[in-house]
Parts: structure tokens; sequence; C-alpha cells
């Protein structure tokens, strides 16, 4: 029997490219579209919140944002792993990075959650805004802005 060199090391750089593939984690991925935005008017801002307890600490696993340039603004959050995710968006129209806000705390500025998801006397629950997203694929949902 005759051995050829370069066979071996062939099928020794397969297997480790196999289970590097394997190991490897999934990712989904979240992709919300922005209604209703003011065109040419400050900026969009997205949160991606993670959990209800995030969200009431206000420490967003990630956060997005972009010029206002027409009525919608898409927005991606890649390699998530599977979980439940909520977004926070509003349109900061006086570009001071921050959401205005009126007597008794109630927005000033356009604002919106995942899901278009609105609450009754003060914001929706993270349940009610949250979206889940698989090990691989891709989520979608859509932010409607409301004053």
């Amino acid at each position: 029997m005759t051995s050829r060199p370069g066979c071996a090391c062939a099928v020794a750089a397969m297997a480790l490219m196999t289970l590097a593939f394997a190991g490897a984690a999934a990712a989904g991925e979240l992709r919300a579209t922005v209604r209703n935005v003011k065109p040419n008017q400050g900026k969009v801002m997205v949160a991606l919140f993670d959990s209800a307890e995030a969200q009431k600490a206000k420490e967003p696993r990630a956060g997005y944002f972009a010029a206002a340039l027409g009525t919608e603004v898409q927005v991606v959050f890649p390699d998530l792993p599977a979980g439940r995710y909520g977004l926070i968006a509003f349109q900061d129209l006086d570009n001071n990075g921050e959401l205005a806000t009126g007597l008794f705390g109630i927005p000033a500025e356009p604002h919106g959650f995942s899901r278009s998801a609105r609450g009754s006397f003060g914001p929706p629950s993270f349940d009610d805004y949250a979206v889940a997203v698989g090990a691989s694929g891709v989520a979608t949902t859509e932010i409607r802005l409301v004053e």
C-alpha cells in the first residue's frame, strides 16, 4: 500500500474545518423598520434591550442611530444569540442625544417600541414589545413613532 503525503494533510484540514463550523455559535438577526419619521429633522436613535431588567436599568445591549433623511429608517442588529429582544426608538429632534420629556415625564419627541407596542398610562411592558430571535435567520419588526 502506498501513501500519498498530500492526502493525509487534506483530510486533516477538512476534519478541522468541519469541527470549527460545528462549534461556531449560530446567530440571528433583528431588523426593524422605523416608520413615521419626520424627514430632515435630527436623528433616529434605537436601543436594543435583551431583558426587562436591562431596559429598567437603561443598559441597552446595543444602540443604533441614523440621520432622519426620509419617513422611514431601516435598522439591523446582526449576530444576536437566540432570545427575546426589545427595541425602543425616538427621533432626537433637538439633537441633544436624549429623549426630551414634558410634564410628568411624558415624551416630547416622537418615540416608539418594537412591534409598534403602545402602553396605557405609561410605556408598554417588555413582554409587549419583545421580539423572538432564533439561533439563525432574520426576525423583523416595525416601530411606529408617535408623539
